[in-house]
């Protein structure tokens, strides 16, 4: 399993990471300069459930406070039950429900 930085981003004030095994993409992620939702990742859906979204998010997360990133702020889709379980259970703070989403706050 490798996360891999790449030469070229495809999203504008972007860094974009490949998540792969056996050179093989599992999904991807990125992190932006923006204030809301720093980072957003990927996972190809028949990869989903197997720990690789967690995975991914906490590498770039890691990525993102190494680079003196504190206190990310994520408004995530209520739907978006995934996403909202891999910041419950990294010990991010739910500071609110407003227009049907999520508001994580992830300090350093």
């Amino acid at each position: 399993m490798q996360i891999v930085k790449c030469k070229e981003s495809d999203k504008e004030n972007s860094i974009k990471y490949l998540l792969t095994q056996d050179n093989k993409e599992i999904g991807h992620g990125y992190i932006f300069a923006r204030e809301i939702n720093p980072i957003e990742i990927y996972i190809i859906e028949e990869m989903r459930s197997n720990g690789y979204g967690k995975l991914l998010f906490t590498k770039l997360l890691q990525i993102a406070y190494d680079s003196g990133r504190v206190n990310l702020v994520f408004d995530i889709e209520l739907q978006n039950y995934r996403m909202n379980n891999i910041l419950s259970s990294l010990g991010a703070q739910h500071i609110g429900t407003n227009d049907e989403k999520n508001r994580w706050v992830i300090p350093v």
